[in-house]
């Protein structure tokens, strides 16, 4: 009798807790919710996770102006919009960037804070920043045959790269500082199999996508006409040090030697160029 009793008194519950609507001993459903920080509360931890990286892949989609490629060669506009890719050492001394636009493209390298071009593509940036008058002088067909399949060593000083992605993060911290985007409510979503916080604004022109677990670093960036996907954080490689190096000097004694210059009068042809673009 009394386990009769026993059970029937387990059904009554049964039936008590159904009723409810729930079961007391699952908690509340609400408290496994994940939750979201605003981006104003994790904004800090991100910049900093990304500033203090090691490497990292950087893939976008940007202005020639935004990218400071425009005023680098004549056939790139401020508004053309080409394909970007940075990759290596976060600070930029071991690292390597390629900007393309249209029929445009150039390669540039830092290794220990040391540049260099792409043979190819310097050619094509020296003819871009040679006086017409030279210009008509020299084939760049010439220049192409001296660099092709070599590096041109275009700085000495160790001093640093013009560019990195320590830069590109740098200016972006700057530009979306404000309360407005502090303020942004994220989502929880899942985003190519990873946990991620996604932040929109209302008009929809910047949406910031942030690693969910682990460090919060930057997944992805959408600003008005400029899109990037960050990836490999801390995994991707450094470049090596290029190989079949020439220098400006070299490059100078071959196209003196071409046509008969001496290198000090075609130093100091572009030197009173040089003078002259300042005074511009």
């Amino acid at each position: 009798m009394k386990r009769s009793a026993l059970a029937g008194s387990a059904a009554a519950a049964v039936v008590l807790l159904a009723g409810c609507g729930g079961n007391p001993f699952a908690g509340d459903a609400e408290d496994d919710e994940p939750q979201v920080p605003s981006f104003g509360q994790i904004q800090d931890r991100m910049w900093d996770a990304m500033l203090t990286a090691d490497t990292v892949n950087i893939e976008g989609e940007i202005e020639a102006a935004e990218a400071d490629v425009d005023q680098m060669f004549q056939d790139i506009d401020e508004d053309d919009t080409g394909d970007l890719l940075i990759t290596g050492a976060v600070d930029g001394s071991d690292s390597e960037m390629t900007f393309t636009a249209g029929d445009v493209t150039f390669t540039q390298r830092a290794i220990d804070g040391v540049e260099y071009f792409r043979g190819e593509d310097f050619a094509a940036l020296l003819m871009s920043e040679m006086d017409e008058e030279i210009t008509a002088l020299i084939e760049e067909d010439f220049i192409t045959s001296v660099v092709v399949e070599q590096w041109v060593q275009f700085s000495t000083d160790g001093a640093g790269a013009v560019f990195s992605a320590q830069d590109f993060i740098s200016t972006w911290q700057r530009e979306l500082e404000g309360q407005e985007i502090a303020g942004l409510e994220g989502t929880a979503e899942t985003r190519d199999g990873a946990q991620v916080y996604v932040y929109a604004t209302e008009d929809g022109s910047t949406e910031l996508v942030v690693a969910a677990d682990g460090a919060p670093y930057l997944v992805q960036m959408r600003d008005e006409d400029s899109s990037y996907v960050f990836s490999a954080w801390n995994e991707t490689q450094r470049p090596d040090q290029p190989e079949n190096v020439m220098t400006l000097d070299e490059i100078f004694e071959a196209i003196a030697a071409e046509h008969g210059w001496s290198t000090e009068e075609l130093d100091g042809e572009l030197e009173d160029e040089n003078n002259d673009d300042a005074e511009a």
